[in-house]
């Protein structure tokens, strides 16, 4: 029997929505079945290479690395040999998804070095021989095609591999179903994989072609002497063309001249600094890193330079970041050390509406033959699988969406011991969820494809910029922007070897851009350079009450309760509270806060006195899981950053069980207790998932700082840029009611006042014309453009004359009120009658009709539908309850410790959380024109009482009134929908 040791040919879920294995399934299977190499095959791509290099390198495994290039003659298999066969592979790849007319002969003809083909379709056969190393492939008993004797061809037995079971053939189908957006039933036989396309064993695929011997034989040697690259993961740095090769001393030098800037005179400790971050620099070869990110962050006046390159200081004297690494004790070693492995990775804020314009820049500049953009794998979740498997069974969208909207998106499905069925119906949303046939089915197989891939995005950010054509290091297509994509996610492109450069977009840039802007256009001087909003006391205040609304990154319901906890508004326990923060850390929160207002306390270790003395001995940032396992393990810093990385990527594997072990063996070795050791790796689980390092905290309060300063002391033009921006974590109307509360008055829409954004003139906020739903862009440009040219309009036939705007735009002017203050002596019914008039024939001049004026509850209600919130005041204010008298205001809650209260609340938003037992609760944030107060549904009401939770609607609420350190928020017994509303008063 021939030893056929090389799996030639397997089909993964990256072949999108064909496939039914992971690249990892694939290669434990492969494993299973004791092949020593496995080549993966996906149709037109290599998306899942990385992850299938990772599980070849697992489970000890040869990877092959290959693509089965489609074209309109058929299909062609491409193995590539060494580091020319993947260059090239890479180049056809490419082209195919990016040249408007690909052609497979003319791609593989320009260079086919280190390529080999197989296919058994005889139109691709004749177009690629010679030109390539060419096998016929044999996938079943049928003979061989006379034609492939006469051209001398060998063959090669490779059957189609697609499933590790033959159940999966199912979910094959429901797979085919929905890409092709139709039913199970009408899928036809050629849309489909084979039902017995399985991964078989060296022995079964013998048995079934032991009469192919030759190509058995042919097969073998094939398989065993074909070597794909694996050299991957060395840096493919970019290259900055204005000083390479002299990049260092270009560095040093802009550097210094940096320091001078930052510093003024420079001390020992600036020099020291400066010098031990440049000689790592260029011992590591990161030079031209620097210098392109420098590049690229000078074409915007206003950025943030986040991650853990905040804690360098050649970033920050260039520019690049903005926070002193040496003021605020930041640690380098998390961004950088000797032994580090890692690129480095800077990421940058602009401002989100420029950009798309420093992206294009970057395009221009270093050439889209050497750029692309990451990407990134879309895959189904919980809600989008049960939708699309639904569709595929013949369910109407109404049914459909019975179901799927009872399911939060937060909610934790698809676990493996369970039924998604009995999932769902454990939810308290989905209380009286109806799941007769065939939804037991449905469920069922929807289950299945949660998690796959089903479709390729582009990355928030990520851009690699690469030495040489970025075609011939990885594959590259199109986005639907038209930016060029490599085709692995920032992982996957980091573990390959490319060097990422996060470009992101951030709205609170763009409002403190806008607020400064509105500021200076008002005649107020505003010199940013004198500007030092961390030393500002009203601006500490501010934070230290938790009145944060609108201030980047500290406004939500959480961090404004940790601050009014804490009591704290200063620079240092703002980073430490935004890292703190995160989910995962809630236990730590508390022996925090307890800790920070005097409670005495012993630390776990004496170590912890000296390395978290700023934190009173509790882990809050990532570097601080590096730096106890230095002190308390003896852990080097490259082992100390990689237990750092492992942990807080929640990787749970083979790796992750060697560094526990090394961490508690080092740690007994010094003497410490095993339930202390215990407790301390507890506390570093706790940074598993989302949680910040402090370069990054420390870079994002900076921009948090800026905020609350406009805040305090430019209200008005601070919160015009807010709504100009698109707000933050809450909707418009709580804006509009942060600002009412503040005192600044509101004025609607108005076409001689407003702009195209929101302006502030004082203390009064003029909404902008972007505000009014449906208006289009054309409208509002020509609005403003005629009034700048020609003055104020000075009535509504001078408006529409001047403008000729189409009738539709009229309409939702007027249903805006955009008129009312142009029109004083005409109401809102007659400006209606005009504007018909006019479109009709221009008949617009004669008396107007004696028509009666909005009530004020249609005039309300014409404005919360037009754009959305009302001006005049509050929303509850309108709510007109039977018992209303036994109601409090929100603002009188804290007066109110102990005692149960009702109240009319307008739900701004709500947070689902789970208990230790797995119980789901509820924070809730409700407001009135008063303020603003939190409260908590524990798992007993909110499986009551879930259904009544919605945002943006006024709700009664009764509950107890308590307090933790200082802060009252209300335990909420009971919610009722207000049963007994009147019309809105006019």
């Amino acid at each position: 029997m021939l030893s056929m040791s090389v799996l030639l040919s397997v089909v993964s879920n990256f072949s999108l929505l064909r496939g039914v294995l992971s690249p990892e399934q694939i290669c434990r299977r492969a494993k299973e079945l004791s092949y020593t190499a496995v080549a993966l095959t996906d149709t037109d791509n290599l998306y899942g290479l990385p992850e299938f290099l990772s599980g070849c390198r697992d489970y000890g495994l040869r990877a092959i690395i290959a693509s089965q290039l489609s074209c309109s003659a058929g299909t062609v298999l491409l193995y590539a040999r060494g580091n020319d066969g993947y260059r090239n592979l890479c180049r056809i790849i490419s082209e195919k998804h990016c040249s408007e007319k690909f052609d497979i002969h003319e791609s593989i003809k320009k260079d086919s070095s280190g390529l080999c083909g197989v296919s058994n379709e005889r139109q691709v056969i004749s177009s690629l021989h010679g030109i390539l190393p060419l096998y016929y492939r044999i996938t079943s008993l049928k003979a061989v095609p006379a034609w492939v004797k006469e051209l001398n061809m060998k063959s090669l037995v490779i059957p189609q591999a697609v499933f590790s079971h033959a159940s999966q053939y199912q979910t094959h189908r429901l797979l085919r179903a929905i890409s092709l957006n139709t039913t199970l039933s009408a899928l036809s036989s050629d849309q489909l994989f084979p039902c017995d396309a399985l991964m078989r064993s060296p022995q079964q695929i013998y048995d079934r072609f032991e009469v192919f011997e030759e190509a058995l034989q042919t097969t073998r040697q094939f398989g065993e002497n074909l070597f794909s690259r694996d050299d991957f993961g060395q840096f493919i740095m970019p290259v900055f063309p204005d000083s390479h090769p002299n990049s260092a001393e270009v560095l040093r030098k802009k550097a210094f001249e940096g320091a001078k800037w930052r510093y003024g005179e420079l001390s020992e400790a600036v020099v020291k600094r400066l010098g031990y971050e440049l000689e790592l620099i260029e011992s590591k070869g990161f030079c031209d890193y620097f210098l392109v990110v420098d590049d690229i962050v000078k074409q915007s006046p206003r950025t943030c330079g986040r991650g853990s390159g905040a804690a360098s200081i050649v970033a920050f004297c260039l520019g690049i970041t903005n926070v002193d690494p040496i003021r605020y004790n930041l640690m380098f070693e998390r961004f950088l050390n000797p032994g580090r492995t890692d690129p480095p990775d800077i990421d940058i804020d602009f401002a989100w509406d420029e950009r798309d314009e420093v992206l294009r820049y970057v395009f221009e500049r270093y050439g889209e033959e050497h750029t692309a953009m990451i990407a990134t794998h879309q895959t189904f979740g919980t809600r989008m699988a049960i939708r699309e498997t639904a569709r595929v069974y013949g369910c109407t969208e109404q049914e459909i969406s019975d179901v799927t909207r009872k399911i939060p998106w937060f909610a934790q499905l698809c676990q493996d011991d369970s039924q998604l069925e009995d999932e769902l119906r454990s939810l308290p949303v989905a209380r009286d969820l109806s799941l007769d046939p065939p939804w037991p089915q449905i469920l069922s197989e929807a289950k299945k494809i949660i998690g796959m891939p089903s479709g390729i995005g582009t990355h928030c950010g990520g851009v690699v910029i690469t030495p040489g054509p970025i075609r011939e290091m990885a594959p590259v297509q199109y986005s639907a922007k038209g930016f060029p994509i490599v085709q692995w996610e920032k992982d996957g492109a980091e573990a390959m070897g490319l060097v990422k450069i996060d470009l992101l977009g951030n709205r609170s840039l763009a409002v403190i851009r806008d607020a400064i802007a509105n500021i200076q256009e008002e005649g107020v001087e505003f010199d940013e350079n004198s500007w030092d909003p961390q030393s500002d006391p009203q601006t500490m205040d501010l934070f230290a009450r938790g009145e944060s609304m609108g201030v980047f990154y500290v406004e939500s319901p959480a961090m404004r309760l940790l601050q009014k906890k804490s009591g704290r508004g200063d620079f240092e326990h703002l980073v430490i509270h935004s890292s703190i923060i995160r989910p995962a850390a809630n236990a730590y929160i508390r022996k925090y806060l307890e800790r920070l207002h005097g409670a005495s306390f012993e630390v776990l270790h004496p170590v912890f006195k000296e390395v978290l003395s700023e934190t009173f001995g509790i882990m809050v940032y990532q570097e601080d899981v590096s730096r106890v396992a230095m002190a308390l393990a003896g852990f080097s810093s490259e082992d100390a950053d990689m237990l750092r990385k492992i942990v807080s990527k929640k990787a749970r594997n083979r790796r992750f069980e060697d560094y526990k072990q090394k961490f508690f063996h080092g740690a007994a070795a010094r003497g410490v207790s095993k339930s202390i050791i215990q407790e301390i790796w507890n506390m570093m689980l706790s940074f598993s998932g989302y949680s910040f390092c402090k370069p990054h905290s420390a870079s994002y309060v900076q921009v948090s700082f800026q905020s609350a300063y406009l805040k305090v002391h430019y209200p008005a033009s601070f919160m015009a840029a807010v709504l100009s921006n698109y707000g933050g974590y809450y909707s418009t109307q709580a804006y509009i009611s942060e600002a009412m509360r503040l005192g600044i008055k509101v004025f609607p829409p108005d076409v001689n006042l407003s702009q195209i954004n929101y302006r502030a003139a004082g203390n009064t906020l003029f909404v902008g014309l972007c505000q009014i739903k449906g208006l289009t862009h054309n409208a509002q440009n020509r609005i403003v453009e005629r009034r700048r040219c020609d003055g104020p309009y000075r009535d509504m036939t001078d408006f529409m004359k001047r403008t000729n705007l189409d009738e539709t735009d009229m309409e939702r002017l007027l249903y805006a009120g955009a008129f009312d203050n142009l029109c004083r002596n005409i109401n809102r019914s007659q400006q209606f009658w005009q504007m018909r008039s006019f479109y009709l024939g221009g008949r617009s001049g004669g008396s107007l009709p004696g028509l009666k004026p909005l009530t004020q509850a249609q005039y309300l209600s014409y404005q919360y539908k037009t754009i959305g919130f009302l001006t005049p005041h509050h929303p509850v204010t309108y709510v007109r309850y039977h018992a209303r008298n036994s109601c409090i205001k929100i603002g009188q809650i804290d007066g109110c410790l102990g005692k149960m209260v009702t109240f009319l609340g307008w739900c701004i938003t709500s947070k689902t959380v789970f208990t230790k037992t797995g119980d789901d609760m509820v924070f809730v944030t409700f407001e009135d024109e008063s303020g603003l107060c939190e409260g908590v549904l524990f798992p007993d009401v909110y499986k009551r009482y879930a259904w009544l939770i919605a945002h943006h609607t006024v709700v009664l609420v009764k509950g107890k009134v308590t307090e933790e350190f200082g802060v009252k928020t209300v335990e909420i017994s009971w919610l009722g929908r207000v049963r007994r509303v009147e019309r809105l008063r006019g």
